[in-house]
């Protein structure tokens, strides 16, 4: 149990020494540096200086009694508000923060491989808030159901359960949109343009922060976070969906 506690005391950001003194102080009460270096085995010096750290970190606290120096831990409680503290600084300069990011540098993460691109949809769909449209060009297919695997139809459950609509331009008429369209028609709402375009992948718009690219020919998702992107591609978008005719 010691050790542990003190594994957690410096997860805290106490030093080794800091945490080793402090726990004492809990297990010896209030009581000089010389009880300390007894029952620690740190050295004089250390320890002074490390009770020292205490004080102005207000963990612990000097009284003299009789030209003696004692030391006590104050009530532990004060660790908590430290990290609330820190937490709210945190709160306030997140936002400024953001403010400063370059919108011209994006955050790109790319899930390879098919355990991954599953676990990328399984995510995505419980992000979105309920009621959300994604508005998706180009469809790879039956690839795309066979990647999901057994993960599909609890993908689908999920996505009805949320109302998630799909609004989705395709080039051809695929088994999985008219099989979807019988199902869930309030929650698919789809185009077509008739283009011998190559299904190799096509993007969807997650949001107003991510730009999804996705793979038929491998199961690879290139995740693109950037606000003027997505604006780009949503134009896009809108264009062929003018361009498009309901499919039945």
């Amino acid at each position: 149990m010691k050790k542990n506690i003190l594994q957690q005391l410096e997860r805290l950001d106490l030093s080794k020494n800091e945490a080793q003194i402090y726990l004492s102080l809990f297990k010896i009460g209030q009581t000089t540096a010389g009880d300390i270096i007894k029952k620690t085995s740190i050295h004089r010096a250390v320890v002074y200086d490390t009770l020292q750290n205490l004080i102005e970190k207000k963990l612990v606290f000097k009284l003299k009694k009789q030209k003696t120096s004692y030391f006590q831990a104050t009530d532990p409680s004060k660790l908590l508000q430290d990290i609330q503290a820190k937490e709210e600084i945190a709160k306030s300069i997140v936002p400024e923060l953001r403010d400063m990011i370059d919108e011209s540098l994006p955050e790109i993460t790319i899930h390879q491989g098919v355990e991954a691109y599953k676990q990328f949809w399984m995510d995505a769909i419980k992000r979105l808030p309920k009621g959300s449209i994604t508005p998706i060009s180009g469809s790879i297919g039956d690839q795309w159901k066979e990647f999901m695997g057994d993960s599909y139809e609890e993908y689908q459950k999920i996505r009805k359960q949320r109302r998630i609509t799909w609004k989705m331009i395709v080039f051809y008429r695929e088994s999985i949109e008219i099989e979807l369209l019988k199902e869930q028609s309030k929650l698919n709402k789809f185009r077509i343009i008739k283009r011998d375009a190559p299904k190799h992948g096509n993007f969807n718009i997650f949001g107003d922060e991510s730009i999804v690219l996705h793979s038929a020919t491998e199961p690879m998702i290139i995740e693109i976070k950037n606000k003027t992107l997505v604006k780009v591609f949503q134009n896009i978008f809108d264009i062929l969906w003018e361009q498009g005719k309901d499919l039945k």
